[in-house]
């Protein structure tokens, strides 16, 4: 664990690998190195395609918006394979590089390999922050690295500084305020875009979440309109059948009465009637159960049957 490096002891370090015949092995280093640098530009959380098991995109949301809330701008971690830190002399190699790749860099870097860390800060406060580190990765290794991560970045930024503890950090003494940002004004700044790339990829994570509970209520209040259509047309279907059975039994109710009409006839006739008078009830409510709709239709169509009856039963005088 140390301060920034210079770029005299990375030079070296290339040096010696040429010496030694692993010119392709350094190309590829110097790659990745490269693509590390341009996204922690816009992401302080770098997770290489290899490795992207060890913290999946939600949990890169979770270390993400972590960073945001307790120490923006603050803390940068990268997650790489063993191979690339091999290809770059090792892991202290690979993250000096990084680091170098990134003047503008600020606070603290973390490269791991989910199960070796390395990390390099921008201040003198050293001893607190690999200890943070240090007691994050040993308590949390149940948790894997997503658990990891997130103490790390909690315990790393109660003992950050702060820019102003930076040994690279601007002079707040220099002159010609109007040619010359103020150092705050530029830590602002920076915040301030991590904190719009937080909430653009938090966004991201949350669309599909979205979208796909919209849906739901979509298809839910579909099916709704549907079940409520199916039941008023249901309902004004019975409401018909009720007046067309009590005009069958208006017709029928003269036969019944006549001298000659069976004593069979006149008690089918009762039973329609019956029938008529418990499904005109059932239907005369404002908003029927669809049990109460189920008994309803089901009275009529036994009163039909009764009806049907009452008209076939034999005339007295043929009993």
């Amino acid at each position: 664990m140390s301060r920034r490096r210079t770029g005299r002891r990375l030079a070296a370090a290339v040096g010696l690998c040429a010496v030694l015949g692993l010119l392709p092995d350094i190309a590829s280093a110097q790659s990745t190195v490269r693509d590390v640098a341009s996204a922690l530009r816009t992401d302080p959380v770098y997770v290489a395609h290899s490795e992207r098991r060890l913290l999946t995109v939600p949990q890169r949301g979770r270390v993400r918006l972590r960073i945001a809330r307790l120490d923006t701008g603050r803390i940068q971690i990268v997650v790489i394979s063993g191979e690339n830190a091999r290809r770059a002399g090792g892991l202290s190699a690979l993250a000096n590089a990084i680091d170098q790749a990134l003047p503008e860099r600020r606070g603290v870097l973390i490269v791991t390999t989910g199960s070796a860390f390395h990390l390099i800060t921008s201040h003198r406060v050293v001893e607190p922050t690999t200890a943070a580190l240090r007691a994050a990765v040993e308590s949390n290794r149940p948790g894997g690295l997503d658990a990891q991560l997130l103490a790390a970045v909690a315990g790393i930024a109660k003992v950050d500084p702060g820019a102003a503890a930076d040994v690279n950090a601007p002079s707040p003494d220099t002159p010609s305020p109007g040619s010359t940002p103020d150092p705050d004004s530029s830590v602002d700044k920076i915040g301030d875009s991590f904190r719009l790339g937080i909430l653009i990829v938090a966004a991201a994570i949350a669309l599909p979440f979205l979208l796909g509970a919209i849906a739901l209520f979509l298809a839910w209040r579909r099916r709704h309109e549907a079940a409520e259509d199916s039941e008023q047309l249901q309902r004004g279907s019975a409401r018909d059948e009720l007046i067309v059975l009590g005009e069958e039994i208006q017709a029928l109710d003269l036969d019944v009465e006549m001298p000659n009409a069976s004593l069979r006839g006149r008690d089918e006739y009762e039973r329609a009637l019956k029938l008529y008078d418990r499904a005109n009830q059932l239907l005369a409510k404002k908003d029927p159960s669809e049990v109460e709709l189920y008994e309803a239709r089901r009275s009529l169509e036994e009163g039909r049957a009764r009806l049907t009856a009452a008209r076939e039963a034999p005339a007295a005088t043929g009993q």
